[in-house]
Order: C-alpha cells, then sequence, then structure tokens
C-alpha cells in the first residue's frame, strides 16, 4: 500500500529568495564547496570547507589536514588555485605573519577587534538615486566592500565584516572565475612547492587589487527598506534581500541583525554571491542577465546552493546533508517522489522561469541539482558545473572538462537518501531549523550523531525505524515545532509527555504509529494545528471530541483507524467545516 497526500502548509513553508521582476533579478552568494559523492555509502565529505581570516593575535593552527577543500573536486590542476589555498593555510600556520596579512589585505593589528579590515566615517558618497541626504547616514569600507547603511553602527559592521568573509571564501571556491586570479597565478608562479610562503612574500611583496569595491545598501529596517524601494520594485515586501544587475548594488536592512537567531544570512549569501559572479569575475554580459535565454536554474541554484555556507571559529564549509534549502528537496523527491531533471530545469530562460506556475518546485529542485553536482565526489560533475557558470556569465576562462551534461540523473534520489555512516562522517555544526530525513537509511544510531536542537521548527522522522525517545533526544523542547511528521515510525503512547511542550503546531502527521486517544487529548492544547494525519492509528472514538474542539483545525484522516461510523457522523454533525478522510489510499 502506497500513500498520496498532499501537504500545502509545509510547501508554503519552502521559501523563495525574492526574484524581483525584470532587469531586478535576485542572483546569489557562493562560499565554501561540498566533496560529496552519488551514493551515500561513497561519500566522505559532503561539504567543502573554506579557511576564514583570523585576528592577528589568533593562535597559530594547523591547516594542512583539511582535506575537504575546493580544488581538490578538478583532476586537472588548475594553476594558481593550489599556491593561493598555500597562503590561505599559510595564513592560519601564522597569523600574525606581515607579510601574508599584506597580500590577503587583512589587518595587521587587533586594534580595532575585527578579523577583516573595516573603516567607517560620515557617509558623502552615497548614489544620488538613493535619496539619501549626506552625513545622515554611514559609509563603512572594507577592502572589497563599500556599504551604505542607516542601521546602527554595530549592525553596519557586523553585516560588512560577515559580507567581506563571505567575499574570501567566494574567492578559494571559484578562484579559476575570479578576476584577481590571473593576478595570485602571476604572484605566487615561482614560488617553489616546499617554499616557506611567508618568506617568498617577505621577497617578493605583492597586494591583490580589485577593479572596484562592491556596493551595498543597507536599510534600517524592513519598513525603511518598503518604504524606499516599493514604489518602484513591486513584490518587494516579501522579500529580505536583493541584487539589482542594473543598479550593481545589493540591497538588504538590518531590522533582524539585532537578534542572531532570526538574521537572515541566508538572503545576504545568496544576493552576494549573484554580485559576486556578475562583479567580481571579468564578466562580459554588459547589460544582459545571466540565464536570459536558457539555463536560469544554475543562477538561482548556485545562489541557492550558497545558502548553506556556515561560518565556524576558523573555516567555513558549505553544502552537506543538513543545508537547510536539502531538507525540502528531500522531502519532494523520496516522500513525493517528485523529480526534474536538468535537462526539464535548463529549457527555461529567466522570464520563463518567473513565470511557472510551480515556481516553488522549481527552485527546489534547482538547488538540489546544484547541490548534487557540486557535492559530488565525480569530478567531471563540478568541472561541468564550472564551466556552465562560465558559459553563463562569459567569463573568459580555460577550464577543464566538457559542455555535455553529465548523466547525473540516475543518481540523484540516491544522492539526496542519506545513511548513517553519512551522518557520522558529516557531523552536524550549524542551528538546525529544518530537519528531513524521511525515507532515508538512517536508524536511531544514525540519529544519536546529530546534536539536539532547539531551534527545529520542521521534523520530518517518516518511515524511520525510530521511537519516541529518538525523537525527544534529537528535539528536547518542541516550543518552536510548527510541523511534525513521524509517520510509519515506532512512535507510541510515550511521546504525549514531549507534545505537551509542542504548543505552535499547524500539521502533524502519525499516521500508522501505536499513539492512542491520550496522545489526541494532548495535540488539543496546539492551538494552531489546521491538519492532522491520523491514518492507521489505533485510536477510537473517544478522540472524536477532542479533535472537534480544534478550533482551527481544517482537515484530518481517520481512515484504518477503530474510530466507527457512528463516530465520523458525529464529527460531521459538530465540524461540517472539516475536511475528513482527505487521503486517497490505493
Amino acid at each position: 500500500m502506497s500513500l498520496s497526500r498532499t501537504r500545502p502548509f509545509l510547501f508554503a513553508n519552502c521559501m523563495l529568495r525574492f526574484c524581483v521582476p525584470a532587469c531586478l533579478v535576485a542572483i546569489a552568494f557562493a562560499a565554501t564547496l561540498s566533496v560529496g559523492v552519488v551514493q551515500a555509502a561513497d561519500r566522505v565529505f559532503d561539504r567543502t570547507a573554506c579557511l576564514l581570516p583570523l585576528a592577528a593575535d589568533a593562535q597559530p593552527r594547523d591547516a594542512s589536514t583539511i582535506l575537504n577543500t575546493p580544488e581538490l573536486r578538478f583532476a586537472d590542476p588548475i594553476p594558481g588555485w593550489s599556491n593561493y589555498l598555500r597562503v590561505w593555510r599559510a595564513h592560519h600556520a601564522d597569523p600574525t605573519n606581515a607579510d601574508i596579512r599584506r597580500f590577503l589585505t587583512l589587518p595587521l593589528s587587533t586594534a580595532d577587534g575585527n578579523t577583516v579590515a573595516i573603516r567607517s566615517i560620515r557617509g558623502r558618497s552615497a548614489p544620488s538615486w538613493i535619496g539619501w541626504r549626506a552625513g545622515t547616514y554611514q559609509q563603512i569600507d572594507t577592502p572589497h566592500l563599500t556599504v551604505y547603511s542607516h542601521a546602527d553602527a554595530a549592525s553596519g559592521r557586523r553585516v560588512a565584516e560577515d559580507l567581506e568573509r563571505c567575499y574570501w571564501v567566494w574567492t578559494q571556491m571559484f578562484f579559476p572565475l575570479w578576476e584577481a586570479s590571473g593576478q595570485v597565478t602571476a604572484a605566487l608562479s615561482g614560488m617553489p612547492p616546499d617554499a616557506d610562503v611567508g618568506e617568498y612574500l617577505q621577497n617578493n611583496p605583492k597586494r591583490l587589487t580589485v577593479r572596484r569595491k562592491l556596493r551595498v545598501v543597507l536599510f534600517r529596517d524592513a519598513a525603511e527598506y518598503q518604504q524606499t524601494l516599493g514604489q518602484v520594485i513591486p513584490g518587494i515586501e516579501r522579500s529580505t534581500g536583493f541584487y539589482n544587475d542594473e543598479r550593481q548594488t545589493a540591497f538588504f536592512f538590518a531590522g533582524s541583525i539585532q537578534d542572531e537567531h532570526a538574521d537572515d544570512a541566508a538572503t545576504r549569501r545568496h544576493e552576494m554571491v549573484h554580485q559576486l559572479f556578475r562583479e567580481a569575475t571579468r564578466s562580459g554580459l554588459g547589460g544582459d542577465m545571466p540565464g536570459e535565454q536558457a539555463g536560469f536554474w544554475l543562477v538561482e541554484g548556485i545562489a541557492g546552493y550558497c545558502e548553506s555556507l556556515h561560518f565556524g571559529s576558523h573555516e567555513a564549509t558549505v553544502g552537506g546533508w543538513d543545508s537547510p534549502r536539502l531538507q525540502f528537496a528531500r522531502f519532494r523527491s523520496l516522500v513525493n517522489q517528485d523529480v526534474m531533471p536538468i535537462r526539464e530545469l535548463a529549457a527555461d530562460g529567466r522570464v520563463a522561469a518567473q513565470q511557472r506556475d510551480d515556481l516553488a518546485r522549481w527552485y527546489a529542485h534547482a538547488i538540489a541539482q546544484t547541490h548534487h553536482l557540486m557535492d559530488s565526489s565525480v569530478t567531471t560533475n563540478r568541472q561541468w558545473l564550472y564551466r556552465q557558470l562560465a558559459s553563463l556569465y562569459r567569463v573568459r576562462v580555460e577550464l577543464p572538462g566538457s559542455d555535455e551534461l553529465p548523466d547525473v540523473d540516475a543518481g540523484f534520489v540516491r544522492f539526496l537518501r542519506v545513511d548513517d555512516a553519512l551522518l557520522a562522517a558529516n557531523p552536524v555544526k550549524r542551528p538546525l531549523r529544518q530537519l528531513c530525513l524521511a525515507q532515508c537509511d538512517v536508524t536511531g544510531e544514525g540519529l544519536a550523531t546529530v546534536p539536539p536542537s532547539q531551534q527545529l521548527n520542521w521534523l520530518d522522522l517518516s518511515r524511520l525505524p525510530i521511537d519516541a525517545h529518538d525523537v525527544a533526544r534529537i528535539l528536547p523542547a518542541p516550543t518552536l515545532l510548527t510541523q511534525l511528521s513521524l509517520e510509519a515510525t515506532r512512535t507510541d503512547e510515550s511521546i504525549r509527555d514531549w507534545l505537551t511542550q509542542a504548543r505552535r503546531l499547524e500539521e502533524v502527521d502519525l499516521s500508522f504509529t501505536r499513539i492512542n486517544d491520550d496522545v489526541v487529548d494532548t495535540l488539543g492544547a496546539s492551538a494552531d494545528l489546521q491538519v492532522l494525519w491520523l491514518t492507521g492509528c489505533p485510536i477510537t472514538d473517544r478522540s472524536i471530541s477532542s479533535i472537534a474542539k480544534m478550533k482551527r483545525l481544517q482537515s484530518v484522516d481517520l481512515q484504518r483507524t477503530q474510530v466507527s461510523e457512528a463516530g465520523l457522523d458525529q464529527l460531521r454533525r459538530s465540524r461540517p467545516d472539516l475536511n475528513i478522510n482527505p487521503l486517497t489510499l490505493r
């Protein structure tokens, strides 16, 4: 028997990064790569590590043992790339080295407490089209960014530092496309393989330069952002940031930045990557848009992929089975058996993609397919993707590989279906807000390698051999949980105490579990509950009164339970507005 269902509430929460119309298209920030593979059993690393700038007084550390670095996914070496990463490893081995810091344009001291150079002055040179009077805003400069900010000083500096660190990670990951890759290659071409990097740069002093800085406008809050941009950009109220190709400027607001848990770093990185591919490469697009006629899926796919960028204390990673966007793709592909091949995605240009009726689905698959190509252990997959990016942005660069689309469709579903070994080899370090392992080869033992999270708002462990204890361990206090699916698990009535804490639930699926009427009584405390799946549970007519009292409930499935026809009739009379048994069993 198989189940066919739609979950509108779940998919409504699968948010898009704002797609602005016509000339204002969202583009994306990329960071660190992944080193995954097509089959979970073959994957050692499923994310790529890049190195972050360190403070001048930081403790030395050995970064030579990091094996999942970006250039390792290329069968043929790229001139300069390995040497560039050698400089970063040398920086970590000796953070005080002034010659290395000068080469990377890092601050020579820690006087200002920043790991990147930041200078803030009263602003007087913002573009006139912003409409800000001189002296009413801050101009925050880093080596590669100019941020015009109406936010408070702390938020402005924090965003500037975050974006500068994003820049450095992007250069490591996409070195072949970076405008300064030629400078780096020339500057380090004479460095012997066994040379001390610091000594070489002392004897051959160089400093990296760029054509111009990236421009960012940071509004005070969402209200100012919407008021300023709303008249010229329809739908801006649905966004938390975007990059404008025409103005070559990224726009954000700082309202949520006061709360680190609410900080929308994913949007900043998504839009920054659009800006980096457009402005930090030798792009020949001119006034054209990337992916205008076809291939727009990769413009947004690489941006969505790089939303997974996570900063640690010394390293940044991107990709990985726990990437937020992959959770939605895993549900669509494994649970709903909905897959879009790359050839289908690639047919749409920018306008056609933005006009799709299934835009959320299109985005989910574009990002998931990008994850697959980037995280694969097959070097030709990543090489093909880099070649496509170079073509989309018209960057003249010699890259290894072929322009012929690799045969990746067969391995896509296997890539999404992770197992215990992959989870153990790639521990979670980011805060989890969504977790979907439905239909994966994960047991309670594998789930135990995932650290507990208090921030989860969606948890789907359907069809895993796990019980209530495993659920409570992964989420000790489900106070923020809005969507829960434990379908066909070993969950029983012992889940009741845990559910008493889950007061924000909107959708719950406990189908084919061993819960009882007492658990249904407990669910009545969730005032926002709208969808309830109890298919195949051993509940009785005793649950009818509890269900009838769920004021916001819209849909409930009671098929194959012990609820009688009389009980169903009672529910229909007391709640004629309720959609009862919408599930199609086949």
